[in-house]
């Protein structure tokens, strides 16, 4: 009869007890990841939530965070902060041509929620961040997002958002490009309350103290009348019909900004003023609509100011003057363009600084 010798069945004894410990480890290390990112967001000051599941891709350096809750609770206060359907997050093997051991996050089904109570500020969001992924991020993308503000104090509640959002940052960490003084490119896209049509573009450089930056973004054909909740609340108007844009160049070097605003509202007509049961509220909306009335582009059928932005990225400025003349530029003069002026770039900055 064949006998195994005693040194090769040790051998293979131990070859056994090593795969089932590998296995029982590869079944395990889900459950103590899911743990380890419920514990780091348990860590956010004045927030709790966390996540259902996770899946592990060992082959490609990659994990799966799978229904993402985050919610805001202070003073009472319990809703909804951020959220997601997937994140993603993996190494990003292109940059490891370029010698760089970063990582990149796909974010699916975003949603993020602000208020005035309710910013994100002191959170201890990068501490998270940092947490859950072991190198730098190089890239970020969002598929499918949605971002909001609410107004809990008010009545109705105020909620503007952007919904359908796709947006991708790349080279965060510098990986390519090295030599361009706005080494990451940042691009968002979506659709506004009021189906107005978002994008935004930009460059920036985060490795400043105070991130330098060149961006443009502009809202078009947004109904204006999907405003009329902040309308009310903070003006004391509401509007019939309309179209609003909004247009914008920003630039920023060693933290002092220089561009514009741009806002341009097409056929807008005013509710009238017989359903306001306010006696001072109908007067200041008869007043409201008689100024855009008559200092409207005629031909255009269009009313629109213009808001130069000066001074420090703490403290930016908007010169009301140029704004209230450019109110007469566009009716008397020539109707503004509904996209962006062209006017402003990184260099404008850097010699404001100057």
């Amino acid at each position: 009869m064949f006998k195994t010798h005693p040194k090769r069945k040790i051998a293979v004894i131990v070859v056994i007890v090593i795969a089932a410990v590998l296995v029982a480890g590869r079944l395990y290390l889900p459950f103590w990841v899911k743990d380890y990112v419920n514990t780091q967001i348990a860590l956010l000051d004045g927030y709790r939530g966390g996540i259902q599941d996770i899946d592990l891709n060992l082959w490609r350096g990659a994990y799966k965070i799978h229904t993402l809750e985050i919610r805001k609770q202070e003073n009472g206060l319990d809703v909804p902060f951020a959220a997601a359907r997937t994140v993603d997050l993996s190494v990003e093997w292109k940059a490891l041509l370029e010698g760089a051991v970063v990582a990149e996050i796909d974010i699916y089904g975003a949603d993020l929620n602000f208020s005035k109570t309710q910013t994100g500020e002191g959170g201890g969001w990068l501490e998270l961040v940092d947490a859950l992924s072991p190198f730098n991020i190089n890239r970020l993308a969002v598929h499918g997002g949605r971002v909001a503000y609410i107004d809990y104090t008010a009545e109705p509640n105020i909620n503007l958002f952007v919904k359908d959002i796709d947006a991708t940052v790349t080279n965060l960490r510098n990986v390519t490009d090295k030599e361009n003084p706005l080494p990451s490119h940042i691009t968002i896209s979506g659709t506004s309350i009021g189906d107005g049509v978002l994008s935004f573009d930009g460059r920036l450089n985060i490795f400043r103290e105070i991130p330098d930056f060149d961006t443009t973004s502009q809202l078009k054909e947004a109904n204006l009348e999907a405003f009329n909740d902040y309308g009310r609340a903070y003006a004391a108007i509401d509007f019939e019909g309309g179209k609003i844009g909004i247009f914008s160049e920003l630039a920023a070097a060693d933290g002092d900004v220089t561009g514009y605003i741009k806002l341009v509202a097409t056929d807008v007509t005013m509710v009238s003023t017989e359903q306001e049961e306010n006696p001072l509220n109908a007067l200041w909306e008869t007043l409201v609509s008689g100024f855009v009335e008559l200092f409207e582009n005629q031909p255009k059928d269009q009313f629109a100011l213009r808001v130069p932005i000066e001074g420090n990225l703490d403290n930016p400025e908007g010169d009301l003057w140029p704004a209230f003349i450019s109110i007469f530029s566009n009716a008397f003069e020539k109707a503004f363009t509904k996209n962006e002026d062209g006017t402003i770039n990184f260099q404008d900055a850097i010699e404001k600084e100057e």
